[in-house]
């Protein structure tokens, strides 16, 4: 006689291990913010510490438990997850001392203890994100607009960086709820717009807090959660791959997976050397003494993102940072990196070979089997377009600046003007008090920040290439042409359409942004309401002064301009109209009079 197995005798199935990890996941993340967020006690660290540990030996069960029963995941790859575990658990003792060691008087031995414990916990809370990321996956969000989940990314991150802004750690004195709402949006919009100031009211845990949410709005929650499902070998579905070519303004989706790579890497690159060059241009005279390597690092990730936070408290305004010259070189660079876009940046290596081998082919009659050979590598109608469009409108703003400010040539105002030419494409920095600049500067200042960076950056603004569409557009219809062509290509209808549709509903936001602010606060300089509006929508940050004077419903405002220029006015618009029906039928035509 057979007897039926008994229900403790039944194995147990993967999803009780994906509910643990998801458990696990949630924890290490509460834990995460107790620790940064609240004052921690010698009995609070030991009992944090302790539960770290249970969560590691929790997470390597699940791992374990998931590599067993899920066939479908790949066991090596899986057991090397766990590896990893296993590795930078043992290696928690260890890292506290060296990490104090190498750091020296820039850390304190209790923020390398934290560091350590960010690190395993990190390693928790990854795995339990890859699960979250297979949700967007789910055929209702795979039917939404590719501009939906970049939508709802970016205020998920504004909230929780609002909540993580209110924690006692964060500020020396607290902030309010708008304020914390105000700042969160100013750092993930990459706008930096202030109501306090960074330095005397964020503590070195909110600094810390302001700069992660300013890594994460330059790159944008979708790149990093996708490089990271790239780098476990988890990929992206064609999908994705679609989502991220709009995004990245990238043509060739088989490549995104390498591309969303390249683009993590170069951006942590490029502000590592900007980070370094920072910290010897400032070394003989540094602006606050023994934080010259946290400062070197902040600074260049908020130029590099366009953001334009500073933990000084007059900015780069300070005699000493506004006169040091290599310094204010590496911030511009950094700030036109950032604002050039990841495409162009990854086409930019190419094109200065191929101008190389055109210049060595005029020199060396023999190199120019090279040349050719370099010449027919393509170049993209969008790089050609950004690099011309953004180096007019350098030139034309310090041209326009020392005619606008009746300035002679002098090293001082030369300085001057390209600094501000490059800052007010939406970068922040201020090196000059903007509340002396006459009017017809404001308003140059005004259309650099309207215009803003290139698609596929940091950078807000209705971007460069949509102003150059439009003005080609223009050029079209005075000339009589019946498309626009432009570098050998002619432009497709629907692209004009979106580049004139986004310079419409721009200038209709922010016009609607200074009636309602000036309504709002009557007060006010109306030039200065003028420039705080379009320094908001472009996400420049830039400011007359008023920003901590504005009314709680100004602020509002403000907020949701900052966030509208950041995602995109017509892509918030396409998101909140939701699917549209196609027309399948034409009317007749009507010619109306215009003059």
């Amino acid at each position: 006689m057979m007897h039926s197995a008994t229900p403790s005798s039944k194995p147990v199935p993967v999803a009780v291990f994906l509910i643990l990890q998801a458990f696990i996941g949630t924890a290490a993340i509460i834990l995460l913010v107790w620790e940064l967020g609240w004052p921690m006690s010698q009995a609070g660290a030991r009992a944090s510490e302790w539960f770290t540990w249970s969560l590691v030996l929790l997470a390597l069960l699940a791992e374990a438990g998931i590599a067993w029963k899920d066939k479908r995941q790949a066991p090596l790859l899986r057991f090397s997850i766990l590896g990893a575990v296993l590795l930078l658990a043992a290696a928690r003792f260890g890292l506290e001392r060296p990490l104090r060691d190498w750091l020296g008087d820039f850390v304190a031995p209790r923020t390398a203890a934290l560091i350590a414990l960010v690190v395993i916990q990190l390693t928790l809370v990854i795995p339990f994100s890859l699960r979250v990321l297979r949700l967007t996956r789910s055929r209702f969000l795979q039917q939404a607009r590719p501009g939906t989940l970049f939508v709802i990314s970016f205020f998920i991150a504004i909230v929780g960086g609002t909540l993580l802004l209110k924690t006692p750690n964060a500020t020396v004195a607290g902030l309010s709820w708008l304020d914390a709402f105000f700042t969160s949006t100013s750092a993930i919009c990459v706008t930096g717009l202030a109501v306090v100031n960074t330095e005397t009211a964020f503590t070195q845990e909110g600094q810390f807090i302001l700069l992660a949410l300013i890594q994460i709005g330059g790159l944008g929650i979708m790149t990093l959660t996708y490089f990271i499902a790239v780098i476990v070998g988890q990929g992206i579905t064609l999908r994705d791959q679609a989502r991220l070519g709009e995004l990245f303004s990238e043509d060739n989706l088989g490549t995104m997976g390498h591309f969303i790579g390249k683009v993590v890497v170069l951006t942590l690159t490029i502000e590592a050397v900007g980070a370094t060059l920072l910290y010897y241009s400032w070394a003989d005279n540094p602006p606050r003494e023994g934080r010259l390597l946290w400062d070197s690092v902040f600074h260049s990730i908020s130029a590099f993102c366009n953001a334009g936070f500073s933990t000084f408290a007059d900015g780069l305004a300070d005699p000493g940072t506004a006169t040091n010259h290599p310094g204010l070189s590496v911030i511009m660079v950094l700030i036109i990196a950032g604002g050039l876009g990841f495409a162009v940046l990854h086409a930019l290596p190419g094109l200065l070979l191929r101008g190389f081998t055109s210049l060595l082919s005029r020199l060396l009659p023999r190199s120019r089997r090279i040349a050719r050979w370099h010449q027919q590598l393509p170049f993209r109608l969008h790089t050609r377009l950004t690099l011309i469009t953004s180096a007019s409108l350098l030139i034309v703003g310090v041209i326009t600046i020392f005619i606008t400010e009746h300035w002679s040539l002098t090293e001082a105002h030369l300085w001057e003007a390209v600094f501000n030419s490059v800052t007010a494409r939406t970068a922040g920095f201020n090196i000059s008090d903007f509340g002396a600049y006459d009017f017809d500067t404001v308003v140059l200042l005004c259309a650099l920040m309207f215009i803003g960076g290139s698609p596929g950056g940091t950078a807000g603004g209705v971007k460069t290439t949509t102003v150059a569409i439009a003005i080609g557009e223009l050029i079209r219809l005075i000339r009589g042409h019946q498309s626009l062509h432009i570098g050998n290509r002619r432009i497709a209808r629907e692209v004009v359409e979106r580049s004139t549709g986004t310079i419409v509903l721009s200038v209709l936001w922010v016009a609607l942004t200074i009636l309602l602010v000036s309504w709002n606060n009557p007060k006010l300089n109306p030039v200065d309401i003028i420039f705080e509006c379009f320094s908001a929508f472009g996400t420049a940050g830039l400011s007359r002064g008023i920003t901590a004077e504005l009314a709680p419903l100004s602020k509002g405002i403000i907020i949701l301009s900052m966030f509208a220029g950041r995602v995109g006015l017509l892509m918030l618009v396409l998101t909140l109209v939701g699917r549209t029906v196609p027309r399948r039928y034409d009317l007749p035509d009507a010619r109306l009079p215009l003059n």
